[in-house]
């Protein structure tokens, strides 16, 4: 073959990539996940969240639910994944070996969930769990948590939710939230609670055999221990410094709050620390999921927090930081996280006796309402005829999220004692 043969090739191939991203990409755009608009409700009978309406979105998939799983995803989406995911884990990689290091603890604990990621048999689930110490956790830790060669492949890679005030919100371009829902991220909508539609639309997934990663705090908490809920003082309705005290009363407020130096004095609260969707997810999936906790420390010398306000702001002099010591960088300024897994945490016997007691527990599946209602012969009804909670079933969401909070929290304080 002559050079004007392989210099053809070469075009060729160019312009080819060229096509195929581009393709991919738009493919990826119209395929977004889209944020839930739908007006809430103090009212249980009325105005039920119904789920994002693609209808008025330019440029979009009329299809809601679910977000394309993995065996039936049109093959320019699942080209997209790959670019997504593979350029993000790279660039992520790149930082966290030029910008500082990470270390994984090489245990026991971790080694199985390596093994978990790679073998789970029979459509059975993951969640893994963690503190949520910024805003770049993931991808900043996910994507380091995996060998490269694997991380990089979209079938072994985690499906997260992101706040949709922060990714998915109208001020973005649909091509932002493409690239970030092709990265198997997909949107929640804080104050909705756990009877929304996107909470489901993720659970899918998990129902699929998938790998889902939570950060059940519902918030970034830079503290040695898990933050969460915590408890405010009788008749408190207005979150300010003057407002905290070390009561306990359980008839008091209880929600989720910034992450200021004031209100670390505050107790938790009596409902736990951890949001209760994540206990919901795993009691009705159709298999129990492998649930394995791990701890990391370290995002916040990238993304501290105010310790006034609560805010997030990126670190003093981040630009200079990442130059090497001879152009005039400080190696105690780099990047240093520590990340320690903890043991499979089991709920069989949670299930077990609330079942007993009150019969078996609707579980959802991987298959979106259309195809559900299609299998059963009958139109009309909704994902509300059984996702909405009784009372008992958060009580049982209750119980499972305080035993995570209680292994959770024993890993994130290892983690925090071996970096000091």
């Amino acid at each position: 073959m002559n050079f004007s043969h392989l210099q053809k090739c070469f075009t060729l191939t160019k312009y080819g990539s060229i096509t195929l991203i581009t393709a991919s990409m738009t493919s990826a755009w119209y395929y977004r996940p889209i944020a839930d608009n739908s007006v809430l409700s103090n009212n249980d009978d009325d105005d039920k969240q119904l789920g994002p309406d693609r209808s008025t979105q330019t440029f979009c998939s009329p299809y809601t639910s679910p977000p394309w799983s993995r065996s039936h995803t049109p093959f320019l989406l699942s080209c997209a994944r790959s670019i997504s995911i593979g350029a993000t884990t790279l660039a992520i990689r790149l930082l966290m070996n030029t910008y500082g290091q990470y270390d994984i603890v090489q245990d026991e604990c971790y080694e199985s969930f390596i093994q978990t990621v790679l073998n789970r048999e029979n459509d059975q689930g993951l969640i893994t769990i963690s503190n949520h110490r910024s805003l770049f956790d993931d991808p900043g830790i996910v994507s380091c948590l995996l060998p490269l060669h694997i991380a990089i492949q979209p079938k072994y890679n985690r499906w997260g939710i992101c706040s949709q005030e922060y990714c998915f919100n109208d001020a973005l371009p649909g091509i932002v939230k493409g690239y970030i829902g092709a990265g198997q991220v997909l949107p929640i909508r804080r104050g909705a609670g756990i009877n929304q539609k996107l909470l489901l639309d993720f659970g899918r997934h998990l129902a699929s055999g998938e790998w889902c990663h939570i950060f059940p705090e519902g918030g970034v908490w830079q503290w040695e221990e898990l933050g969460g809920r915590r408890q405010l003082p009788n008749g408190v309705k207005c979150i300010s410094s003057s407002d905290f005290s070390r009561s306990s009363n359980h008839d008091s407020g209880s929600i989720v709050i910034p992450a200021t130096k004031n209100h670390k004095v505050l107790p938790p609260s009596y409902k736990g620390k951890l949001k209760w969707g994540v206990g919901k997810l795993i009691a009705h999936a159709p298999i129990t999921p492998k649930v394995i906790p791990f701890a990391h420390i370290g995002m916040e010398r990238l993304l501290p927090q105010d310790e006034i306000s609560g805010k997030t702001k990126v670190k003093k002099n981040f630009l200079k930081s990442l130059l090497p010591s001879f152009l005039g960088g400080d190696a105690n300024d780099k990047l240093s996280i520590q990340i320690k897994f903890g043991e499979e945490i089991t709920f069989d016997d949670l299930i077990s006796q609330h079942e007993a007691k009150y019969g078996r527990l609707w579980k959802y599946s991987g298959k979106s309402d259309a195809e559900e209602q299609s299998e059963k012969g009958r139109a009309g009804g909704g994902f509300h005829d059984k996702w909405d909670s009784s009372k008992a079933e958060k009580e049982l969401y209750s119980n499972i999220a305080k035993r995570i909070e209680y292994r959770l929290e024993v890993v994130t304080h290892d983690v925090c004692a071996k970096k000091t």
